[in-house]
């Protein structure tokens, strides 16, 4: 059992995010040529000399080289989690912002909506309780073309944003992972071993700043109107209403303006999909204020 304690600081507010999720294994997948092996060993070492003192997680290692091999390897998991696993995915492989994954030796990539794709399978069987750990540079690009209305591929991803050496990585991942058997708490390892190298990304965290960037870009204003506009214009199109009445639009717009409105209903239905089944932590109310938040910091960069 890990715990998740998020904050958000603005203008007069804090947001704290606490939420749990259950790990149970660590499985570390690896695709590297053979002279980069080095690095990479003597971190699986140290792990598994962590493992072997006991704690409350497993290790495991998949080496796989090519494209199609990883695939399978995350259908086997996948396959498992329905069984009761709960992994942390440590990917220890080469990856670039346009590319994706680069599987060695094989030469093989697998681009980030692909391997999102197999996550979410993972994720989804799991009950959202996945952990991905990326030892890849721009690993953090797998969070950023996330939707609301899929399932989210981890409940918490720890990834670079920027590129990475691997001496870096072998001086950082094996003091994390010790902290980690030590605690049992991720945020707490991350927090004291990898904050100022690498980013963290929680699934709540990422449902409730999309909904506040809807309000702020879509919710209100110049904006929301030309929406909605551009909406209503779509309806009467697909009924073959080319003049409505006066008495149409202002029905259509009253449909529409209720539709388009954030609500708890609206958050509810969504954190079904997007949490596959966890309620948010964030209510109507937190999207709100967070939601305010950046609408001050939008107009203050602007003036």
């Amino acid at each position: 059992m890990s715990c998740v304690d998020l904050v958000y600081e603005g203008p007069k507010i804090v947001i704290d995010l606490i939420d749990k999720f259950a790990v149970n294994t660590i499985v570390w997948l690896r695709s590297l040529p053979e002279e980069e092996l080095g690095p990479s060993r003597r971190m699986v070492e140290d792990i598994e000399a962590f493992a072997q003192r006991g704690g409350p997680f497993k290790f495991e290692e998949m080496a796989v080289s090519t494209g199609a091999e990883m695939l399978t390897a995350l259908a086997t998991l996948a396959a498992r989690c329905r069984g009761g696993l709960r992994p942390i995915l440590h990917f220890d492989c080469h990856g670039s912002e346009e590319q994706g994954l680069l599987l060695a030796p094989s030469g093989d990539r697998i681009g980030w909506a692909e391997l999102t794709s197999a996550l979410r399978e993972i994720n989804v069987a799991a009950e959202n309780n996945v952990c991905c750990i990326f030892g890849v540079c721009f690993g953090m690009y797998l969070s950023i073309a996330l939707s609301v209305t899929e399932p989210t591929p981890y409940f918490l991803t720890i990834a670079p944003e920027r590129e990475i050496g691997v001496g870096e990585l072998e001086a950082r991942f094996p003091p994390f992972y010790e902290r980690l058997f030590e605690t049992g708490n991720i945020t707490q390892a991350y927090k004291e071993r990898l904050v100022d190298v690498l980013s963290i990304f929680q699934c709540q965290e990422i449902f409730g700043k999309a909904f506040a960037t809807y309000i702020v870009n879509h919710g209100s204003g110049a904006a929301a109107s030309a929406r909605r506009e551009n909406l209503i214009t779509k309806f009467l199109n697909r009924r073959g209403i080319a003049n409505a009445t006066p008495e149409q639009l202002r029905d259509v717009r009253a449909q529409m303006k209720a539709g388009l409105k954030l609500s708890q209903a609206m958050l509810d239905h969504y954190a079904s999909i997007f949490l596959i089944g966890r309620k948010a932590s964030l209510n109507l109310e937190d999207v709100e204020k967070l939601a305010e938040v950046y609408r001050r910091r939008r107009d203050a960069r602007a003036r």
